[in-house]
This record gives C-alpha cells, structure tokens and sequence, in this order.
C-alpha cells in the first residue's frame, strides 16, 4: 500500500481525528529522517497515549494523546500496513509513506489488547528502493557500514552475522551484527526491540548496545562492544564446571537482571547461548524477546498461541502462554545453574513439545555435581528458582542474588564442608 501523509492532505480535515494525527506524525517522521515512531498506552489509571518520534535512539518530538485517540491512530497505522487488529498475537506489515518532500518505507508492528500499541520503524524511500535493485550486500573485510568498518567476521546465528568492526572517526573497535538477508519484517522489529531494551541498561555484566542503523541492502544492524570471549556453552563444552566457578556465573547473571528489572525490563530468554564468558566475567546478551513490564498490555492477561524463548530453560509460565515475569528469569536461571554444575540441562526428551510438558509437571531434578557433594544451599537454590508457580520462586532477583553470592562464599576453598549436614 502507498499512502499520502503530506499536510496537504491532512488539513482538507478540520477536526484532529486520529487518521488526520496519523498522518501529521507519519509526515513529521518522515521529513525529519526518523528511525521509529511509538504509540503507546500510557501506564496507569489514565486512559492516556504516549506518542514519540526517535532518531539516533533519541526522542526528538513527543505528545499525549487521550485513550480513544491513541486507539485510533494504532487503528490508522494497521489499516495502512494492512494488519488485522482483531488478531490475538503481535503481527507485523510494511508500506511506503509519501511525505510533503519525501518518501519513506515503515515497517508497523501491532501488539493486542485491551489498549492496543503499536511500533514503527522507518526507512527512506530511497534507500529502500537501492535495496530492491540490488543483491544483498557481501560483508567482509574492509566493507563500510555506516561510520563504521568492518575487520573480520566473527561468526553467525538463527537471526544474522557478527563481524568485529571499527568505528572510522573514534578508532573505537566494536561488534556490529547484522540480521540475515532473509529476514522478515518481524525479525527486523526485533532487532530494534532489542536495541530499544538494552539501552535501558547499562550494568557491567550486560553487553552494552550503542548503536543501530541500516546496511546498504537495508538490513537492519546492531551495533555492541566488542568481547574477546566465547558463549558459556561454549565455555562449557558440553561439561560440568566447578559449583564455584558455576555459582560465580549465575551470581554475576543475576547482578545483571537486577538491573535489567529496575530498568522494567525482562530478558525472557536466558540461556548458555545468550551468555558471553570474557576474561572470566558473564555477560548477558541478545534482548530480542525482552518483555517491557511498563508496557500496559500486559495488564489484560490473554494468552498467546505462540511461545517464544529456548525450550531447555523455558518457564512454565512462559509455557502457558501467559507474560514473562522477573520470576521467569529466575526459573531460567536456575536452569542454567542445574546445568553448570551437572553438565546436562534439568530436563531431556526426544520432543519440544514433551519437554515443555517435563518444565509444566515434572518434578525438579536433584542438582548434583561429578566433583563430589555440594553445599545443602546450592540445591536449595536451584529447587527454589525452578518451582512451578512463580510465587514460590525468591520475592525478586534481589533476594537470589543474595542467596548466589552467600553460596559463593561458602564455595571458596575449605569454607564449606560444615555446611553438607549429615
């Protein structure tokens, strides 16, 4: 679909409807070369919208809009990227935008409930257009993306390729990943909600984002700091490690998602594969199913057809369809710890579908480690973090770490023996 944006057209209306909003904001976006657009119900008692223009991971013009108006300029949005809001699931939808002096490609994301929201994300028309005349950009050795040059190719994934890179004005040496040629609209929306996520956080154990633009096939990249390490299952290879040296992990990992729920933020996906070791240090990484818990459409509790998040460490809640919760980061937490210290994950099946239903009934495993007996705590952590309801689970990531890094004190050599029982 094409649509017309320009004032021109929105002043042959006199009152501010919300396609007449809608499409003042498109134009603005437009014009001034924006990256993102947001509609989203504020939270709280207020029916209220928030509505905000971003570029360069910056607001640069924001209003409020009253709930039936937000409702309808999320309404606009979907009918122009053809999108059916009755759907019970996010769905995502593409068109171009012609503004008073430019024209532009928005990728629409919606997101179901009660008070509906929506995402766009921008690209100039031109841009887009190059990007469909040409074959998908090789990336290698000395390629330039944006203000940055890449060095090496680091390796690739499900979603896209990392490559180290420099940035050509600072000498700054980074990590530059970039999603694949195949990738769909919705896989580029969840480049950008990573992006949006982990600028959130800054906390020394969560791999700093910085950076987000277009390669010249249109790709989407992220752009992070550079780590000269290997994935912790990587590290792991396929092998118990030390409890203390396991402990150590799941205490800096929850350090980080203390921080990641001050910010509001879930991970909902934790995981060895999501976890960088370097120089001895974890860091979490990959934001790409983040939940938002100021985001109001979790309020309405409607569960989803579709499940997202790694099978081996997923939460029952999850499971269920329902939103991740800090809990959940607990439960996958766990998960990862029985893990370390076992050297096999809690639960095994020949099925996803049968090892989901191992994480909704199957009683949590006895953690035991090859090197010998653990400290009693250990396990009353990792069987604490994996109960079922996430009520049961600690009151927060708070309260775990506390328990980690008293667990780690009693892992330092000789310090533990007394604390086995008989």
């Amino acid at each position: 679909m094409i649509a017309d944006t320009s004032p021109g057209r929105a002043a042959a209306s006199s009152v501010l409807s919300p396609t007449t909003i809608c499409d003042v904001v498109l134009d603005a976006a437009v014009n001034a070369v924006a990256d993102a657009v947001w509609v989203e119900p504020r939270p709280g008692p207020d029916d209220r919208y928030d509505l905000s223009i971003e570029r360069g991971g910056q607001v640069i013009a924001a209003t409020s809009l009253d709930g039936a108006i937000g409702a309808g300029v999320v309404a606009r949005l979907a009918l122009l990227a053809e999108i059916d809001l009755l759907a019970r699931r996010p769905l995502t939808g593409r068109c171009v935008v012609r503004g008073s002096t430019q024209a532009a490609e928005i990728v629409v994301t919606t997101r179901p409930g009660r008070s509906p929201r929506a995402e766009v994300f921008l690209r100039g028309l031109a841009a887009v257009q190059r990007a469909s005349a040409q074959a998908p950009a090789r990336l290698g050795a000395g390629s330039v993306v944006g203000q940055y040059t890449i060095e090496e190719r680091l390796g690739a994934g499900g979603m896209g390729e990392v490559f180290k890179a420099t940035h050509r004005a600072l000498g700054r040496s980074c990590a530059l990943k970039v999603l694949n040629h195949d990738g769909s609209p919705e896989s580029a929306s969840r480049f950008l909600r990573e992006a949006r996520a982990a600028a959130r956080i800054k906390h020394a154990h969560i791999v700093d984002v910085f950076d987000f633009g277009y390669v010249p096939d249109g790709r989407p990249y992220l752009v992070m700091e550079l780590l000269d390490g290997e994935s912790l299952s990587q590290y792991m290879g396929g092998e118990a490690l030390e409890p203390r040296v396991a402990v150590k992990i799941a205490r800096e990992l929850a350090s980080a998602l203390v921080a990641a729920h001050a910010a509001g933020v879930v991970h909902a996906d934790v995981s060895p594969s999501n976890v960088l070791i370097a120089g001895e240090i974890a860091k979490l990484v990959d934001f790409g199913l983040a939940q938002t818990l100021d985001d109001p459409a979790r309020r309405d509790g409607e569960t989803s057809e579709f499940v997202f998040g790694t099978p081996s460490y997923i939460a029952p809640e999850i499971i269920r369809g329902l939103n991740a919760e800090p809990g959940s980061d607990q439960y996958a937490l766990g998960c990862v710890l029985y893990e370390m210290i076992s050297g096999e994950p809690p639960y095994r099946a020949s099925t996803i579908r049968d090892l989901c239903v191992k994480h909704l009934t199957a009683p949590t495993p006895r953690v035991e480690s090859p090197a010998g007996a653990l400290p009693l705590e250990v396990g009353r952590i990792v069987e604490r973090c994996m109960v079922k309801k996430p009520k049961g689970r600690y009151p927060s990531m708070v309260e775990l770490h506390a328990a980690l890094l008293e667990a780690e004190q009693l892992l330092q050599v000789g310090g533990w023996r007394r604390f086995l029982g008989a």
